[in-house]
């Protein structure tokens, strides 16, 4: 028992977070993952990578079993804690470590859970975990895991895995050729309950629709602190920077955003124009994300998005960075908490949910990703009417 509470606790500090942000609760979001990198931990890409599941705010019906499921996935020992809105979430982290540590407790949640149905050759059937395969190089890309996904009228197989079925536009004329792929809800860099509803015929989208679960994208005053508000869009530009594989501009993009929040004017202003630069100078980004994800002005016009919408992917992360830049500046200093009226900012909020599965028609599943976080949080449709 010795040796295994020793084991225990050498995890414990090397744990994984897997966090969950429910709508509404997005700097609550980043102030816990901000708690998890202070401890020396790191935070997980997907269920079957976590020791600790985090579920930020308060999820609706339809996001509370997408934990269930989640939380299913999880492999022991495993710790679920919950951070309400507002709340410190230093105390939440050591709940999670005093039930990581309570052995006791944990071998009677591995005793209790589903034993995998074995066939006859020793193989699990049932309970398949693709958590950790690889899609298109991108990790933690979603598509693996199906927690609460609708299959619908798919076709199963005797052992429950989903077949694709032939439909009318199938490229080659072969049957079972289309495949539904939901990305979402709960994905790392992903906007916090938005569910993508795909169709795959080989490896391209042909064929999507976006919603978001309950009540919608989170939450934004109607008058915003300035500072928050551009914190807000610098976290979109390291969903972009980090889903492109750049670590490095992540976590400047990253700093920035924390320096916004903590509201250091001179500081806040000294990064964002460093992060402006490198974004512009790097080949590499230029390289990875030039003439990915194209929208044409037509395009653009047609689905009512914005001028910065318009370009590649590359285009549109600057604008992202510019947009930070200027959301900092009209509005008095990083200090002020003078109101903001998000109207006075161009679009200031993101583009409509409807118009993301017409964009991502046509890529892969890795590209749909880039365009999604390159767009930036999307608007549900009440808040397209409020700043229609």
């Amino acid at each position: 028992m010795g040796v295994r509470r020793w084991l225990a606790r050498r995890a414990v500090r090397a744990s994984r977070v897997l966090v969950v942000e429910c709508p509404g609760a997005w700097r609550d979001r980043v102030d816990a993952e901000h708690a998890v990198r202070a401890r020396g931990w790191r935070l997980a890409e997907s269920p079957a990578s976590a020791d600790v599941l985090l579920v930020v705010g308060e999820p609706g019906a339809e996001l509370v079993e997408v934990v269930a499921g989640l939380w299913d996935a999880m492999p022991g020992p495993r710790a679920r804690v919950d951070l309400a809105v507002g709340a410190d979430p230093e105390p939440a982290l050591d709940t999670a470590v005093a039930s990581l540590l309570d052995t006791s407790a944990q071998a009677e949640d591995a005793g209790g859970r589903a034993q995998p149905d074995l066939g006859g050759d020793g193989t699990e059937h049932h309970g398949m975990d693709h958590e950790g395969m690889d899609h298109g190089g991108h990790e933690g890309m979603g598509h693996g895991s199906h927690e609460g996904m609708d299959h619908g009228d798919m076709e199963m197989a005797p052992d429950g895995i989903p077949l694709a079925g032939g439909t009318e536009d199938d490229r080659d004329g072969l049957e079972m050729d289309a495949l539904p792929v939901r990305l979402g809800p709960v994905l790392p860099h992903w906007p916090a309950g938005l569910v993508l509803d795909v169709t795959l015929h080989g490896d391209l989208v042909t064929g999507g629709a976006a919603r978001f679960l309950g009540a919608g994208a989170e939450d934004l005053p109607a008058a915003p602190d300035p500072a928050v508000l551009a914190a807000r869009h610098c976290d979109d530009v390291v969903a972009v920077l980090a889903l492109a594989g750049w670590d490095g501009g992540a976590a400047l993009a990253r700093a920035a955003r924390d320096t916004l929040l903590e509201r250091h004017g001179g500081d806040a202003r000294d990064t964002l124009l460093d992060l402006r630069y490198r974004v512009a100078r790097s080949r590499t980004l230029r390289w990875s994300l030039g003439g990915v994800g194209v929208v044409s002005a037509p395009l653009a016009a047609r689905h009512g998005l914005p001028e910065r919408a318009v370009g590649d992917c590359h285009d549109r992360v600057l604008a992202l960075v510019d947009r930070t830049i200027a959301t900092a500046r009209v509005y008095g200093g990083l200090g002020s908490a003078t109101p903001v009226d998000p109207a006075d900012v161009d679009d200031a909020a993101g583009v409509p949910v409807q118009a993301l599965g017409p964009l991502v028609t046509g890529y892969d599943l890795a590209v749909a990703r880039l365009v999604v976080a390159s767009l930036g949080t999307p608007l549900t449709p009440a808040e397209v009417g409020a700043h229609g």
